[in-house]
């Protein structure tokens, strides 16, 4: 028997359709294409949680889109960096509204105040809602507000970012902060960071083209939540498109850009996109796009969109050799033993530097509080500080940073790290586990604090310092010893304190909310206290918030050595006799989480270094670093009588140099340093009512 085919489109749809099927069968393939299309009227789910983390922040800079204006208006067209889509149609571009929401419809002119329900086929279209409500984008007092865009992240996973910064509600009272973040791989969410608007009647969800679909996932009476600035209690409205069943993805590895040689364990965060739960997958690790290191995950219930589960691969990454990069890749497949129907998130790749483990056996870990003479609760932040260094001595290093009072400057490191909250601090400007930025509260201080002490780092730092007491003149070098491989953009830094500052007016009389809080030390002592003794206050940073490019290579090794000397003269109101000089060694990067200090080292210009500047007219070690033969210069402006010796990082004696009466004048003394093994060591001159010291580096 023949066949022959007959070619017809329904609803859109081509089919090849056999001429000899009966009404039957025609019939049943028209119930069919039916079904097929009440499926492909996909919408998005969405679930809720709380937190965000590097490298997203809600204060990060970018272009702005919408400034000071009037109010309901949208901004020009926005062009998305990468290909996306929504509602299953390819967007190339969205219009920001200053009310709170972006749309995707290029032939929109207006900007909407009055929200409603989601979906509504009048109003916007073809929309995502981050806070749909009557706002305003104002000067303000405080911060300006804008909506701005940025991005982070590399190929195929980058994020677009839409921020409304510090908005003003017009109906209710105060500010408020939102975002829309767009992923390159697909799917969006809504962040809900930082204010104290109220007063509002909000919705936040997205809409279809037309307003025939969406999802609604608060309002449209909705009032803006209770967060702070902290980044861990934002939040985050995830949506996930429905038509996915099978979507896994890795989002994070716990091995931070460092391993060492030996074992490393591969581990990490999967994330469920599908709408299918998981319950078993296969896990996988390449190092440089070599063979892949296979494991399968069973017996796991990872819930449907936006469901996660840590995970630990069971074979080792084995280093046998530091002082190189490697690529390691982790992703996951075979979803439920399926394809993973969205690969382009499947993968994490990240360059690890690989060290030989070996690290430095003195550590200090600085703190910088950021404070002020106005901020009623700093008087708390400033006790725990001063605890922290009197129960840790020499490996707490304190650094008060003013804001809005007579000791405050331009330092930079405000903005830097997007400090907001008062009192804060940064602690070795690390993100510690359940902080999604380096500032963070006091409470947290001290166990942060001593967490860091048995930190690995690669390098030993060092600060000397002299100081000419005729021109006020400080010269301070900052040295790094490095004792295993290093890779990155490590900077030199050096902060200037000035301990016990006080003075009159509200500039420096501290507010104190503690005069009533039975116990505590700074109970009855007023409101505010006046004549307060403001501790460890930053007077200078030559070095600026992230210090000098190009000093130290970008790749060390073990055993290089490197410094940068500054110098600063301290003005005629500032007490010389209570300045500070710390230098460390951080990662320079204005990424949240990758610019952590090193280690650090501080020096007193103390009543000894005041009289070395009237004893010593120049005091030096040379070569330095050595191993073997070196000289040390002595040009004293007196007659002293001294004792030159050696001791080594644990202040142990370990060698004589010389001793006797030296004349004013040069001096140059010849010295071997002889069986001494590699290290730091400190060369210190003891006369009769003073000791001086520089430091040596033994290769």
């Amino acid at each position: 028997m023949a066949f022959y085919t007959n070619t017809i489109r329904i609803f859109g749809i081509k089919l090849i359709t056999q001429q000899l099927l009966t009404m039957k069968k025609i019939f049943t393939l028209l119930c069919c294409i039916g079904l097929s299309l009440a499926v492909s009227a996909q919408t998005y789910t969405y679930s809720t949680s709380t937190g965000t983390s590097d490298p997203y922040a809600y204060n990060n800079s970018g272009t702005t889109v919408l400034g000071v204006t009037s109010s309901d208006v949208l901004s020009t067209a926005q062009t998305i960096p990468f290909a996306w889509d929504y509602y299953g149609t390819a967007v190339t571009s969205y219009k920001a509204s200053d009310n709170g929401y972006i749309t995707f419809n290029p032939a929109a002119t207006i900007s909407y105040g009055t929200n409603t329900a989601i979906p509504n086929v009048s109003g916007p279209d073809q929309a995502i809602f981050a806070f749909w409500d009557d706002l305003d984008i104002i000067a303000g007092s405080g911060s300006t507000d804008e909506v701005i865009s940025f991005n982070y992240g590399v190929a195929p996973n980058r994020v677009h970012v839409i921020q409304w910064y510090s908005v003003t509600p017009i109906s209710g009272t105060g500010f408020l902060y939102t975002a829309i973040r767009l992923y390159e791989c697909g799917d969006f969410d809504i962040i809900h960071n930082f204010g104290n608007a109220s007063g509002m009647t909000a919705s936040v969800g997205c809409e279809n083209a037309g307003g025939t679909l969406g999802t609604m996932a608060e309002g449209p009476s909705f009032n803006y939540p209770s967060v702070t600035s902290d980044g861990s209690d934002d939040i985050v409205y995830s949506f996930y498109w429905s038509g996915i069943t099978y979507d896994a993805s890795i989002t994070a590895s716990d091995l931070s850009g460092m391993v060492s040689v030996g074992n490393n364990t591969v581990s990490g965060e999967i994330t469920n996109g599908g709408s299918a739960a998981i319950t078993s997958y296969d896990l996988h690790y390449s190092i440089d796009g070599g063979s892949a290191v296979t494991m399968n995950v069973t017996g796991v219930n990872i819930a449907a969109f936006g469901g996660t589960a840590n995970f630990t691969h069971s074979t080792p990454w084995n280093i046998t050799t530091g002082g190189a990069s490697n690529v390691l890749c982790i992703w996951a497949d075979n979803i439920n033993g399926n394809v993973d129907e969205r690969t382009c998130n499947d993968q994490i790749c990240e360059d690890v530097f690989a060290a030989n483990g070996t690290g430095a056996t003195k550590i200090a870990v600085v703190v910088e509080e950021f404070t002020g003479a106005w901020c009623g609760w700093c008087p708390d932040g400033g006790v725990v500080l001063e605890n922290m260094i009197t129960a840790y001595p020499g490996q707490v290093i304190g650094v008060s940073i003013h804001d809005g009072d007579a000791m405050e400057y331009a330092e930079g490191v405000r903005t830097a790290f997007g400090v907001s909250a008062y009192p804060n601090a940064l602690v070795d400007r690390y993100v510690f586990p359940g902080e999604t930025d380096e500032p963070h509260s006091r409470s947290a201080w001290e166990s942060n604090a001593v967490s860091r002490f048995t930190k690995y780092t690669p390098v030993e730092v060092g600060v000397t310092h002299s100081y000419d007491a005729a021109t006020r003149t400080i010269t301070a070098t900052v040295t790094a010893d490095f004792v295993d491989y290093a890779s990155g953009d490590m900077r030199f830094n050096l902060e200037i304190t000035e301990d016990n500052v006080t003075g009159s007016g509200t500039g420096y009389d501290q507010v104190n909310y503690l005069n009533g809080t039975a116990g505590h030390p700074f109970e009855g002592a007023g409101d505010p206290i006046i004549g307060y003794s403001h501790r460890h206050v930053l007077r200078a940073n030559p070095s600026g918030a992230y210090g000098n490019a190009g000093v130290i290579p970008s790749t060390v090794s073990p055993g290089s050595y490197y410094s940068e000397t500054f110098t600063y003269v301290i003005p005629a109101s500032y007490d010389e006799t209570e300045i500070s000089v710390v230098g460390f060694v951080a990662y320079a990067n204005p990424v949240i989480g990758e610019r952590e200090i090193l280690n650090a080292d501080e020096a007193l210009l103390s009543e000894a270094s005041l009289n070395e500047s009237s004893l010593f007219a120049n005091f030096t070690v040379a070569p330095n670093p050595t191993k073997g033969d070196f000289t040390l210069v002595l040009d004293l402006r007196n007659e002293i009588t001294a004792e030159i010796v050696i001791y080594n990082m644990n202040g142990q004696k370990v060698g004589n140099i010389a001793s006797g009466t030296y004349t004013a004048g040069e001096h140059k003394i010849q010295a071997n340093t002889g069986d001494l093994m590699s290290g730091i060591y400190y060369i210190t001159v003891i006369t009769n009512n003073a000791s001086f010291t520089e430091k040596l580096v033994i290769r």
